[in-house]
């Protein structure tokens, strides 16, 4: 039996890097001689813009080449031509004679680690981009249809499973069996032929897509081209003209626009934490808003929200009372208050502002600038029955905005369908779009909230000594970690605190004094913001 070896991977050493510089500088002298357009994208372009090299310690980062389907193809004839040349090798990533739905060109490294010699690969994969339709439902069916024969390629090349030393039980010979009868008689080359065809319906839309590649994205032409240099390594290379499909570049400008939309949430502070006084509501800063206080003194500085926790009765009065005591520039939000948001918490809005994010953009809701509010409730003490109960809450708020997700509006198309095809990606769109919305989101919002809140009325007979809440992401802290609240100042505003900071800190983030790679210190996806001048006058946001 041959002996099993590890393989151990350092896709950021300085000498794969060093080697995978040299891959780019190859594709981009055989792009220019040739006339052939290309760019980075992925991880190789958050690399490049933010560290004019590979991601720091990204160890499962990509180094990731696009182009167009037709200059894709150009491209592997003259990579198979010319590999030798340029010391290059080529995976394809079926190895079916050429015939790859995306490969990667690698070169070999050796790597010397306290006296241990590992041999490594240093790799860049390249991708083909398929124009895809401009409306979004006959985007999705079309990608759908392309991934479906993708899927018959792949298993028609990929039948046979790889020999192991342990033995294939029942079910693995009967899906072999039956794998064999639906794709074993089957042409590869043929299959890998209609795919393309099918990919490449389309061929002058706005939008192109790398539909067989991972990490699906779709990009729009005038995004894309004219192409910007930027050198990576000691290499230089193309990059899309709009760089907001991965990062953002930061600069003074972005600082500073982060800074201003901080002053309006001071504000929205400032008045929450007055309304909670005057009803007798204690709640505490939490998320990156008391990670900010305890890191860097108040704001992080590329955050733009605030986060706060309450325990489920206070979070309960404050509904209830506070929106009588809000002034009128503030808007409190709710499923009652706003019916078409999908949040499962609250907020408190301000008006005459708006926050547009990538989520949020085509969405009919209120959408200013915001404070979160989460609610927390008990958890089971006993580990094992908690671990069941965080479950059974997680489905039932994966069950609402998995609905939510697929209530859009319908969309307003610019033209008439032109084809049958594309008379049936938006009928079909429309019908599930009609069929989703005959699930109510009320009984969705019901059963999360039935099932969250199972605990809190037996808290005390069952002496819970844990809450937790569930959105957006698990969260739970101890009571006596909690109570008594402290009051702190952040950012000249007196707010409520948890009584242990650092505790809860460490539970959500581990080390929270570790500051965040440089390319992770962005806020939300934010697409744009404004504030009405009379806001701004009136809480002198624009002052200094």
């Amino acid at each position: 039996m041959e002996r099993f070896t590890q393989h151990i991977s350092f896709k950021n050493n300085e000498i794969v890097n060093s080697a995978r510089a040299d891959i780019l500088s190859v594709i981009d002298k055989i792009c220019k001689e040739n006339n052939l357009r290309y760019f980075g994208f992925g991880d190789l372009l958050v690399g490049a813009v933010h560290y004019n090299d590979f991601i720091p310690d990204g160890l499962k980062s990509s180094a990731q080449i696009g182009l167009l389907r037709e200059e894709f193809e150009k491209f592997t004839k003259l990579m198979y031509q010319r590999a030798d040349e340029y010391s290059v090798c080529i995976i394809d990533r079926y190895k079916s004679g050429g015939n790859a739905l995306s490969f990667t060109l690698s070169k070999p490294v050796v790597i010397t680690q306290e006296d241990v010699v590992i041999e490594d690969i240093a790799t860049v994969e390249v991708c083909a981009f398929d124009y895809v339709p401009d409306s979004i439902a006959e985007q999705n069916y079309f990608i759908k249809k392309v991934k479906k024969s993708a899927s018959k390629y792949e298993k028609i090349v990929n039948l046979l499973p790889p020999v192991t030393d342990v033995p294939m039980n029942l079910r693995k010979v009967f899906l072999l069996f039956i794998g064999s009868l639906l794709y074993g008689f089957r042409n590869g080359s043929k299959a890998y032929t209609k795919l393309i065809k099918t990919a490449s319906k389309y061929k002058s839309t706005s939008n192109i897509s790398n539909m067989l590649c991972k990490n699906n994205v779709i990009l729009n032409l005038d995004d894309v081209f004219p192409t910007t240099r930027i050198k990576i390594n000691k290499t230089e290379i193309n990059i899309p003209k709009k760089i907001n499909k991965w990062t953002v570049e930061i600069d003074d400008k972005l600082l500073k626009q982060t800074r201003t939309i901080q002053k309006i949430d001071l504000v929205l502070l400032k008045e929450f934490d007055t309304v909670c006084r005057k009803i007798g509501v204690s709640y505490f800063i939490c998320g990156g808003t008391l990670l900010g206080y305890k890191r860097h003194g108040g704001f992080i500085p590329w955050d733009d929200d605030i986060d706060v926790g309450m325990l489920r009765a206070d979070y309960d009065k404050f509904l209830k009372e506070g929106k009588k005591y809000l002034g009128e520039d503030f808007f409190l939000q709710t499923r009652k208050s706003d019916k078409k948001i999908p949040y499962l918490f609250s907020k408190v809005r301000m008006n005459k502002t708006s926050y547009i994010t990538n989520y949020n953009e085509l969405r009919d809701f209120h959408k200013g600038i915001c404070l979160d509010l989460f609610p927390f409730d008990y958890v089971p003490n006993s580990l094992s029955e908690r671990h069941r109960f965080v479950q059974k809450a997680l489905f039932w708020s994966n069950v609402h905005f998995e609905t939510v997700n697929r209530q859009l509006e319908k969309p307003v198309y610019k033209n008439k369908a032109k084809s049958a095809f594309e008379w049936w990606a938006r009928t079909s769109a429309e019908l599930k779009r009609i069929f989703i919305r005959l699930i109510p989101l009320k009984l969705t919002e019901f059963m999360y909230i039935k099932k969250a809140t199972k605990y809190n009325k037996k808290a005390k007979e069952l002496n819970l000594k844990t809450v937790a809440s569930f959105l957006p992401t698990y969260t739970y802290a101890d009571v006596e970690d909690i109570i008594p609240y402290q009051n702190i100042n952040f950012e000249g505003v007196q707010v409520m605190a948890l009584k242990d900071i650092d505790k809860f800190l460490q539970m959500q983030y581990g080390d929270y004094m570790q500051l965040p790679l440089l390319h992770n210190r962005v806020g939300h996806d934010l697409i744009s913001w404004s504030i009405d001048d009379d806001i701004a006058k009136k809480y002198n946001i624009y002052d200094n």
